[in-house]
């Protein structure tokens, strides 16, 4: 996956952390090192989990029933819990939150514009494809942390059926508007690369100077391909 990857030059130090074994590809990489500091965790989550809501607020104002606007509604409102509770724990980390918060909704901000498109399913699209698999890769990174931290940072992940929703929006349009599968499963491919990107600015600093860090990440992102391969399956679009 190196087309992807752009090295950035490292100006901060990380944690060294230890990861919590996992049956999957990701269970052989020291996740815990590819972590930032706890704060930049919980910034990057906030801003991330702002963003969804926000972009499942404006896809509930456009549906096209009031079944698809409810539903949206209330995945944007599951977003926005995530976003509550993790500027909560940042909160006890840093003095300053809209200032911890400047940075990753800059970098993030660069990110969701070239994911920007007019068609409301290809929207759709989007906030489908990026919550499950920032989810995921969030997931892991907080496996390096300790116990008690990483069991509140998943427990404030956990999917409390937003992605059913969204998966469920998608399943009616597709149900009446099936010529338009094709096309959106092309956008929901071409989202994967930009996708791994917004995950990147999640990583320490320093593990992204890393000279292998392409190797040690690829099997944390090849998890996250076949979790997204999964999600795409159930809609009848090919990964």
């Amino acid at each position: 996956m190196a087309w992807w990857w752009k090295k950035k030059k490292a100006d901060t130090p990380s944690l060294s952390l230890t990861p919590r074994g996992h049956g999957s590809a990701a269970s052989k990489v020291d996740v815990g090192s590819l972590a930032p500091p706890l704060a930049d965790y919980l910034a990057g989550a906030c801003v991330l989990q702002h963003a969804l809501a926000s972009k499942l607020s404006t896809l509930s104002g456009a549906a096209w029933s009031s079944q698809d606007a409810d539903d949206l509604a209330l995945a944007s409102g599951r977003a926005m819990d995530r976003y509550r509770r993790f500027r909560e724990l940042l909160e006890e980390h840093v003095e300053d939150i809209a200032q911890a918060l400047a940075g990753p909704r800059e970098r993030l901000a660069t990110h969701m514009d070239r994911l920007e498109t007019p068609r409301w399913s290809e929207g759709l699209g989007t906030a489908y494809v990026v919550t499950g698999f920032t989810r995921d890769f969030w997931h892991s990174l907080a496996e390096g942390f300790t116990p008690d931290v990483r069991d509140a940072l998943q427990e404030a992940l956990a999917d409390k059926g937003d992605e059913d929703l969204m998966a469920e929006v998608l399943e009616r349009f597709l149900a009446v508007e099936a010529r338009y599968s094709s096309r959106l499963s092309l956008w929901c491919r071409r989202l994967v690369g930009d996708t791994m990107l917004i995950c990147r600015d999640a990583l320490s600093a320093q593990a992204v100077a890393a000279e292998d860090v392409e190797v040690r990440l690829e099997p944390v992102l090849t998890d996250g391909v076949a979790l997204h391969t999964s999600r795409l399956d159930r809609l009848g679009l090919t990964a």
